[in-house]
């Protein structure tokens, strides 16, 4: 919270998130329904294929649904993550095409 506290201050349009279940399962759920109606452009990344297939839907005792990855070296399916907590954003009305471009920095 502290960097997304610090970023929105320079950078109005920085919104913090909470890793919560509920967040975690309207994510990915969202990601999947982009990536099947080919509105979300990927790059041919080997790390971010592997992270997404790592993700897993596990229901919990609770009755609850989880959304989780085991820890690899690169994190928890880290990048994964940042990909479809950008696609979050509403896209234009009417706009048919590719809506989202993800592109791997670093």
């Amino acid at each position: 919270m502290h960097m997304a506290e610090n970023l929105s201050a320079d950078y109005p349009q920085v919104q913090s998130e909470v890793f919560t279940n509920e967040n975690k399962e309207r994510w990915a759920t969202n990601f999947k329904i982009l990536l099947q109606k080919h509105r979300v452009l990927l790059p041919g990344d080997r790390e971010l294929v592997s992270q997404a297939h790592s993700i897993k839907r596990r229901v919990l005792p609770s009755g609850k649904v989880s959304f989780d990855s085991e820890k690899g070296r690169s994190g928890h399916a880290d990048r994964f993550w940042a990909v479809a907590m950008a696609c979050q954003k509403e896209p234009e009305p009417g706009y048919r095409g590719v809506v989202y471009a993800a592109r791997i920095i670093g």
